[in-house]
Parts: C-alpha cells; structure tokens; sequence
C-alpha cells in the first residue's frame, strides 16, 4: 500500500493505535477547551435556548464547530478576502447540482474547476497571515466557503455563530476571537505532536502536487494543509461522541462505503444500482466490500458503495418508514463535511476513516484499493462504549 497523504496504519498491521491515539487526543482537546472556549459555548448555548433557534446539542459539537472556524479561519481567510467579485451563488448551486445529477456531474466538475481557479483562489496569498475577524468579513468568507462546495455545512453553523457574535460588544468580540485563535494555535502544535506521524507525508504530497490540481474541481478537497488533516482527525471522533446515543437507539442500521474500496473496477463490479447507492453482488471474494456484505449478512445490517459527493438527502427518514442508523466511511479530507450534512438531514450517524486514501480519481491514475478498521466498525455497531 503507497502512502500518498496519510495512512492510520503507519506502518503497523492495523489502525488500532490510530484509534487509541486519537481518543485519547480528543479527551486532551476537551480539558484543553475548558476554560478557553467552554465559557463561549456556555453563553452560545444560553442564546440559542433564550430564542429557541434549535434543539440544544452536544457541547462536543459545539466544540467542533468553534475549532473548524478557527482552523478554517486560519488556512482560508487570507486566501478568500481578497476575492471580491466572483459567482458565489452559482459555484455553490454547481456543487450541490453535482450531488443531484450524477449524469452531468463530469460536465459541473469540469466548469466548477475553471471557476473555482479563476475566481475563489488568487495567486500569491498562500503565506499571509489571517486577520482577526470583523462580522463583515465572517459574512464574506462563508459565502467564499459555501461556493467552494467543501465547507457548505460549517457555512451554514457559522452563520448562526455569527448571529450571536452580533449581539457582543467590540471588546467581547476580540475576546472571543482571540481565544479561538489561541485554542487553534494550541491545536496545531500540539496534533502535530500526537497525530503527526499519521500525517508526515501530506507537506511533501503538496510540495509535489500542488500544481497538478490548478484547474480541477478537487483542488481544495487534495491541497488540504497538515492542519486540517488532524481537524477531521479530531473532528470525527468529537462528532461520533456528539452522536452516539442516538445512534445507539436506532435498530436498523447501513453501512457506507466508498467506490475505492471495491477489489474490481467501476466497469467489472457487478454491484446492483439502487436509489441510495450501489448493493454489493459478491462478485469477487477477496473484495473487501463483499467481506463487509457478509459480516453484515451475518449481523443484520446492510452495505452500500456509495460514490463521492453522493446526494444524502436520500438517507433521510421517510414517513411511514423505519429510521436507519448509518455509519460512513470516508477518507480524512471529505468524512467530517458528509457527517455534518447527514445530522442536518436528521440521519443518526458515525463514522470510521479510511485508513489511508487511494481513489484514482482524485489521488493518482493508478489508485489503491482502500481498507478501513474493521474491529472499529464492529465496536460501533456493536455499541461498545469508546470513550
């Protein structure tokens, strides 16, 4: 197996270290967010009950939220202020026209690459650094975020941070954005420390590569820094905790997996075609989505392949029908985005990385067959408590 960005095995037989690494990193992340942003979730949650804006959340969640805004703050700011006039809504109706209609997605993908280079990624601002945030600037850089088709669901939670910044004073205002630019700051020394060996090739793969993706509509999702490597770390167990016990009371449940974990190719699987994605046959037996077909044969719950940026609208509950329980597999840089847009369709979700990542379409013209964590799987479906 070729290492290209990342890989939870480093170098072992298995990903079980990954799993005791990352949660016991993730405890690291909450006592560390005690007193920085614990204050700041505290008075958000007080808001959103006083207003009755929704149903409160985990604080794990909410956690999340606040560090993806400071992680994406730092890496995207910089890059999308100077970018004044450019197709905001149509970018991000493209990105959302591909996930409906797979049959054009190709022809979308083409011209979101164009568009996406020629308006949302000005040359030369890679090393700036991010200015401490107005409301203003919010404002622009969730529009920025939303039209680039990767970051529409933290879009959409910061737009109603936002709302609450508003009814701050200057000065609480730079308190609160001060103390997640230190909680960010903290974040990326410290994952580096813990989660960098998962990560260690992923400079090197963007020192190589970065050219190779100018005018390609994955840009963004393959150039993706160390950093926000090791927030998707973090940000997938923090949302697993956030949605676990409604997972746990749902009985049915599905098991999502990508189209590179298939041993043939698109053209020779022999998978059936249905309306939430493709039903493995068991074509062949050494593939690794026909092992998962029959560990779930064997357990009662179903797969299915389902292809990137896949409408997940159609995982939501329909009336008349049993709720189903999902969880999905995708590799670092796409699964906290997907887990997010389930929980905003109201499927009870979790989630369990890819090892390492190998999709020919986005990762190289050869690919590699993909694998994730069996017994990680097993403990989830299994209810154990991982904590």
């Amino acid at each position: 197996m070729a290492e290209i960005t990342y890989s939870l095995k480093c170098g072992q037989l298995n990903s079980e270290e990954y799993y005791h690494d990352v949660r016991k990193f993730t405890d690291e992340v909450l006592s560390e967010a005690e007193s920085l942003l614990m204050p700041v979730i505290r008075e958000y949650i007080s808001y959103l009950k006083s207003f009755n804006l929704e149903n409160i959340r985990e604080r794990e969640e909410y956690l999340l939220e606040l560090l993806s805004f400071g992680v994406l703050w730092s890496s995207y700011a910089h890059r999308s202020l100077p970018v004044r006039h450019a197709p905001f809504i149509t970018l991000a109706r493209m990105a959302e026209w591909r996930k409906k209609h797979q049959r054009i997605k190709p022809l979308v993908d083409f011209a979101r690459g164009i568009l996406i280079t020629l308006f949302l990624l000005p040359e030369n601002s890679d090393n700036q650094k991010a200015p401490v945030p107005t409301l203003d600037q919010v404002d622009h850089v969730c529009n920025w975020l939303e039209a680039t088709g990767e970051f529409r669901e933290q879009a959409l939670r910061f737009i109603l941070w936002r709302a609450f910044w508003a009814m701050k004073s200057p000065e609480e205002l730079l308190e609160i954005f001060s103390a997640i630019d230190r909680f960010t700051d903290w974040f990326e020394q410290r994952s580096v420390e813990v989660l960098g060996k998962y990560t260690r090739n992923v400079p090197d793969f963007l020192q190589r590569s970065r050219k190779q993706y100018r005018w390609r509509e994955d840009r963004i999702s393959c150039t993706r820094s160390r950093l926000e490597y090791h927030l998707n770390m973090v940000g997938a167990e923090l949302m697993n905790r956030a949605f676990r016990a409604g997972f746990n009371r749902i009985e049915t449940k599905a098991v999502l997996v990508p189209g590179c974990m298939r041993a043939a190719s698109p053209e020779y699987c022999q998978a059936k075609r249905l309306k939430e994605g493709l039903r493995c046959q068991g074509c062949l037996p050494n593939c690794r989505v026909n092992q998962l077909r029959i560990m779930g044969e064997k357990h009662g719950h179903e797969i299915y392949i389902i292809p990137h940026a896949s409408d997940l609208s159609l995982w939501s509950p329909r009336p008349g029908q049993p709720h189903r329980g999902v969880i999905a597999s995708a590799c670092v840089t796409t699964l906290v985005e997907g887990g997010w847009e389930l929980k905003r369709y109201n499927v009870a979700a979790q989630c369990v990385l890819l090892d390492y990542s190998g999709c020919k379409k986005h990762w190289g013209c050869e690919g590699t067959t993909t694998a994730l964590n069996v017994r990680e799987l097993k403990r989830i479906l299994n209810s154990e408590n991982l904590n």
